[in-house]
Formats: structure tokens, sequence, C-alpha cells
């Protein structure tokens, strides 16, 4: 037999295990691989969280998805990454609206001074209203403007910190205050402080540098973004829980993706969302007491003052959802539905 022959007979075997074309003969499948930019450091327990949620997918979906995870503005800068998400800079986006309020109108519902006082039931009403198909503008206006919900995140407990003491609503007169959106500069212009428009990553050395006073934000991201060593003064105030920001993706990028890929990216959402929840409610008291250690002081305001505040929130609400409806926006309904949810998940 010749050497040619043997040969055969050696290999014969192999083929017909393995015929040619067959899922065993090729090289395993490369896997999808996706960009994600977000704005804040991985000292923030929120970004650690977005980081875990990509590498949740990667589990779920058995490593067919890998996402590149970019932090901190590395990136993209927070007020570019609906535009970088729309036009493929990046895949996936950690996006807040109130960063670009022209785009997405809808979406400030979710942003509006005192909505949502509780975090936890008010990100169950956001994904709902967001993601179900009872009420689709959401959904609608994102995919006509280039992009696909994944899931909402927020932040919890907004209060007041501050370079000077801000022991009552009175005491807001003449404040640089640094807010976002369109809706919470009406609230601080009308109590007599002056809006000042800014991004997060900004607010350290503004308040360094003396030209902000005061930054209405979250109270644990106050602590992580060490607020504390430049503003000693801490304003514990109800300003709500803003659970509407979303994550986003590419909306090319998800359509080209296997249903049961995108069912999966779903499902690390709602299992990121009850983390989230889980986590600002353990962190709260621990950046609070961490605060007080390091020398800031803490203020309550008296219930009139309380209550003024609440009534000018909740008018502020009111006129928003009346200007957006009389621009063919359903803001009545979206308003009307996102407090029915909110109450919804209290039971």
């Amino acid at each position: 037999m010749s050497r040619f022959l043997r040969v055969i007979c050696l290999l014969a075997p192999l083929f017909l295990l393995f015929p040619p074309g067959s899922p065993l003969a090729q090289e395993p499948a490369k896997p999808i691989r996706l960009k994600k930019a977000d704005f804040q450091p991985l000292t923030n327990s929120r970004a650690l969280l977005s980081k875990a949620w990509a590498e949740d997918v990667e589990k779920r979906t058995q490593g067919r998805v890998k996402i590149d995870y970019f932090p901190a503005e590395s990136l993209l800068k927070a007020a570019e990454i609906f535009e970088g998400t729309r036009t493929g800079v990046t895949d996936i986006g950690i996006w807040v609206q109130a960063y670009n309020p022209a785009v997405s109108p809808i979406s400030a519902l979710f942003t509006l001074p005192g909505i949502s006082p509780q975090f936890r039931l008010a990100i169950r009403a956001a994904n709902e209203l967001v993601l179900s198909s009872e009420f689709a503008y959401f959904r609608d206006e994102l995919r006509r403007l280039g992009v696909e919900p994944l899931y909402a995140w927020g932040v919890s407990d907004q209060e007041i910190i501050s370079t000077k003491p801000i022991a009552s609503l009175a005491a807001l007169k003449g404040l640089k205050i640094r807010v976002i959106g369109r809706e919470w500069p009406r609230l601080i212009s009308e109590f007599g402080g002056t809006p000042v428009a800014m991004p997060w990553p900004e607010v350290y050395e503004a308040l360094s540098r003396g030209t902000l006073d005061a930054n209405v934000g979250f109270v644990v991201a106050n602590r992580d973004g060490k607020i504390y060593e430049v503003a000693k003064h801490h304003t514990r105030v109800n300003l709500g829980a803003p659970a509407g920001p979303s994550a986003i993706i590419n909306k090319r990028t998800w359509d080209g993706l296997p249903k049961d890929i995108q069912q999966a990216m779903r499902e690390a959402g709602q299992a990121y969302t009850e983390h989230l929840a889980d986590i600002y409610d353990k962190e709260l008291n621990e950046a609070v007491k961490e605060m007080e250690a390091k020398g800031v002081r803490f203020y309550e305001w008296s219930s009139g003052d309380r209550e003024k505040l609440q009534a000018a929130m909740e008018t502020l609400w009111q006129a928003w959802a009346k200007e957006i409806t009389a621009k063919g926006i359903p803001g009545n309904e979206a308003l009307r539905r996102y407090i029915e949810l909110q109450k919804k998940h209290s039971r």
C-alpha cells in the first residue's frame, strides 16, 4: 500500500466523526464584543454595579458576549454619552437625560424634583413604565432617536451639600447651587437661589474654588466623591430619588443581537435594579456616619419649610406635564401612570 493510501486510511475515521462543515470541525465562534461608557469612577458603588452588569451578561450568555467597560469618562464625557451611543462611538452608555434636556423631553419626568420619594419603588415603576408595552411612548421615542433602553437606573436621597450652612428654605437665597435639567433651576430660582448647570465630575473643583456654593445630589455620591473635603454642611431634606436615567444601547447594535442575548441583557438589568436598591439602602446610613466623622454638620428643615417645598415641587410637576402635553407629548398621562406605578409597587 502506498504511503498516500496509508495516510488516507488513518484520517478516514476523523472525517467520519468530524465531516467538513460540522460545528465540531469549525473554530469556536468569536464572542460579540461591545463597549460600555460610564461617567462615574469605580470608587462609586453604582459604577461598580454597572461593571458587574456587564460581567453578568457575559455569564448569562456563556461568554458569547464580552463587554469592555469604560468608567470615569475614559471613553465619553457625561454630556456626550447619548450622542456617542446613538452614533456608535460606544455600544452601550450610562445616560442622564438631564445632561441633554432637548433629548427625549418626556424622560425629564423621572428627574422632576421630589417625584420619586423612595428609590426602590421608583426604579421598579420606571422600568415598568419604560419597558412595558402598555405605555410605549418612552421606548418608541428613544428608538426613533437611534437607541434602545436597556434598564433604568438612578440615584437616591437627593439632598444639599454646601460650603455654607443651609438650615432653612430662606437660606437658599443668593447661593449658587448646582442642579441639572430644566425643572430644578425653576425650583431653586423660586426660593432666591442661583441655579448652575454642571456635570457631576466638575462639582468638587467648583465647590473648592467657590464658583459653587452648594450641590443638589445623592448623599452616597457626595461621600464617594469626597465632596465633604470642600463642603462641610449637609441639609437633610427629601428632594426625591430620581430613578429614570437609563442604560441605552445603539439601536443597530441591539437589532443585530440574537433574541436570547437581548433577553439575557434584560434579565441582567432587572437583577441590577434590585441590587442597586439594596446597595442604596445599606450605604445611606454609612455615608451619613462617615461624613459626620469627617466634620460635616447636618441640618433639617422645619415642617413648615418642608411643606412649602413639597407644594412648590408638585406645582412644577403639573406645569411640566401641561407644557409638554401642549406640544403633543403625553405628559399628563406619563405623570399619572408613574405616580400610580409607584403606589402599586408600595403594596
